[in-house]
């Protein structure tokens, strides 16, 4: 890629990966995820609209005025429990999780009547349950197991962040195997996916879940309905028929967990009891409340777009104070229309990353914007020097616009030049001999090449390969070609005439000129990279130069070089079909200034008259042939008339 394309493109890649970057960030270092998450929790805790009270869900409350009348406080009387199940089904509940481990033994009397009412209940039933090590022991485990029989269980564990230790999330419960949730007796499915499917949903989640918390109706009151125990006897049926009931403590020193509501609240809904944040994941569930947290790819639009924006804002190059303060007003517009908006119905659009994003992309813009001018100088001389002249490369760093090095599609004119028989001479030279020739040749033609402003491709051995009108743009490069090609004859039939005069049997140099389309630039890898044409103009014209030795010529253009070369002689050879083409095109032998015109005059004519198929063509060519026997053109169509081939369309079988 050419220095101007660089500039150009290097903006945008620089957001894109400043992008990148910042969402990488966001993902995995702890730090900033964290902030993203707490300013997420403000706008939950803050901003959200009030909502009515669950009409699905309602908290049978163990709190201090149910423990008040009971002869102790912990386990939780049995027999308690017994009655709240016996009353909540006799007012109709849809389903009823009881949010307390049974873990050891009480009065016999009161578990065994625990057990009959669990028993003997029509109402969907289910106990809290956990087999981990932090919450109960091996003998704890035991009993739990065997007082509550497996259908009836509900993982209660709750997924905390290891961070800040929040809880943020619902757990489905059960463990992970081959990438599948897997429930087993002592990894039963979750609290949350279990009541909401006994409570009609359809889909609850097998996997970890952001909450969706439900907003209060107003300060005072609770999200959910709350009742006390100690009342439930003399509660109206209609508050309970047709509800799932979740039953279990609201203590002040028990089963109290961090929400993000925390942030404003230190009451029940910052310091949640276990029971009311289950009630939270149920309620989303049965509702279908989305989590607030926005998709994936709309955090990367966000990103990106703040990418974009910081790059945008340093092109303007109006120095860092200047792009330091418009950055920071875009942020806080943005910032203050996220926080705000989610009160009023927006999604919760990500503030950190695509902050981060900004910044880093005007950090890594201002390097490159301080070291453009001196790495496009540097970048232009390195990777041209080795192709073109050193004024055409002074030209580029002028002004880069002129160069166009990023593959792209553009037309252009090809030279492939090879000398005939150079394998066999190597085999005859010594080593250092052959080089002192190859290197002479060359450096003669290269010198030819540069002085027109061709491009030099590559070497390939003794051959050359060369473009016209890339990287620089030359309007009319198809004579440069030309004019190139006629000259570098010149040289080299005069190198070869003096190394045969040296005893050093050099064959003739063959020449093939073309013109078209290709895809031109820099192709390669990181640690090699060429200048170099692609596609199946090449392909023609490596083939152009090929068939000079099926004519005898030296020179050879197509019929797409001499539509661009008004100005410019030509002599055809003939309709010719290359192998590998299915369609004639005429090939031409370009006219040199010291040309014998009486030869061009007759050759011209007797070729009309083969062209047409006209008479009297095989006599003219017979005639011509004792006149200009040593013409490759006149000896080619002779030969082909003697085989029966009185026609100019040619075939070739070769390349």
């Amino acid at each position: 890629m050419s220095g101007h394309l660089k500039a150009r493109f290097a903006p945008w890649a620089i957001a894109v990966l400043s992008g990148l970057i910042a969402l990488a960030l966001v993902i995995y270092i702890a730090p900033i995820a964290s902030l993203e998450t707490k300013l997420r929790d403000i706008r939950i805790a803050a901003m959200q609209p009030p909502a009515d009270p669950s009409s699905d869900i309602a908290i049978i409350a163990l709190d201090e005025a149910t423990l008040a009348g009971l002869p102790y406080r912990s386990p939780i009387d049995r027999g308690l429990l017994a009655d709240i199940i016996e009353a909540l089904e006799a007012k109709g509940a849809r389903a009823i999780a009881v949010d307390v481990i049974i873990d050891q033994p009480t009065e016999q009397t009161k578990d065994d009547r625990l057990r009959a009412v669990f028993a003997k209940a029509k109402v969907p039933v289910r106990f809290s349950f956990s087999s981990s090590s932090r919450i109960v022991t091996e003998e704890q485990l035991d009993y739990l197991t065997d007082f509550v029989p497996p259908a009836a269980r509900i993982e209660a564990g709750l997924l905390t962040d290891p961070y800040d230790g929040m809880v943020r999330r619902i757990n489905p419960g059960g463990q992970l195997r081959n990438g599948k949730r897997v429930f087993t007796e002592l990894k039963p499915e979750g609290f949350v996916p279990t009541m909401a499917r006994l409570s009609g949903a359809q889909s609850p989640p097998r996997m970890p879940l952001e909450i969706a918390w439900r907003a209060r109706p107003d300060v005072e009151g609770q999200p959910f309905p709350t009742y006390s125990a100690t009342y439930l006897p003399f509660l109206p049926d209609a508050l309970i028929a047709g509800k799932t009931v979740l039953v279990g403590a609201v203590l002040s020193m028990t089963d109290r967990h961090l929400t993000p509501l925390s942030i404003i609240d230190d009451g029940d809904q910052g310091h949640m009891p276990g029971v009311m944040l289950q009630a939270h994941g149920i309620s989303q569930v049965l509702e279908g409340r989305m989590p607030p947290v926005v998709p994936l790819p709309w955090q990367v639009a966000a990103t990106l777009l703040f990418s974009l924006t910081g790059a945008g804002i340093s092109l303007w190059r109006r120095g860092i104070l200047f792009n330091v303060g418009v950055a920071a007003g875009v942020a806080a517009v943005y910032w203050v229309g996220a926080i705000v908006g989610y009160g009023q119905g927006l999604p919760m659009l990500p503030l950190v990353g695509p902050t981060l994003a900004m910044a880093l992309a005007m950090w890594m813009m201002d390097l490159l914007i301080g070291r453009g001018e001196r790495q496009q100088r540097e970048f232009i001389q390195r990777t041209f020097s080795r192709y073109v002249s050193p004024s055409v490369v002074e030209e580029l760093v002028r002004d880069p616009s002129t160069a166009s090095i990023s593959g792209s599609r553009r037309e252009a004119s090809f030279i492939f030049t090879d000398v005939a028989g150079f394998t066999t001479l190597s085999e005859k030279l010594e080593p250092e001999a052959l080089s002192d020739v190859l290197n002479s040749y060359l450096d003669g033609a290269c010198k030819i090449i540069l002085d027109y402003q061709g491009t030099i491709d590559k070497f390939i051995g003794d051959a050359i390969m060369v473009v016209f009108n890339a990287p620089i743009t030359q309007a009319d490069h198809a004579e440069i070609a030309v004019r190139c090609a006629l000259d570098l004859d010149a040289y080299a039939e005069a190198f070869r005439i003096d190394c045969v005069a040296r005893g050093i049997p050099l064959g003739i140099t063959r020449i093939g000129v073309h013109r078209g389309e290709a895809i031109i630039g820099n192709f390669g890898s990181q640690s090699r990279m060429d200048f170099t044409a692609l596609g199946d103009t090449v392909n023609t014209a490596a083939r152009t130069e090929g068939v000079n030795k099926y004519f005898g010529t030296r020179i050879c253009c197509t019929q797409a070089i001499v539509e661009a070369c008004p100005n410019q002689s030509f002599r055809p050879i003939g309709q010719i079909v290359l192998k590998g083409k299915h369609t004639a095109t005429c090939l031409y032998v370009p006219v040199a200034a010291d040309e014998d015109q009486a030869l061009l005059d007759a050759y011209g004519e007797a070729y009309r008259m083969l062209d047409n198929e006209s008479e009297g063509a095989t006599e003219r060519f017979e005639h011509l042939a004792t006149l200009f026997q040593d013409d490759p053109l006149v000896r080619f169509h002779c030969e082909r008339i003697a085989a029966g081939h009185a026609s100019t369309k040619v075939v070739m079988d070769d390349k």
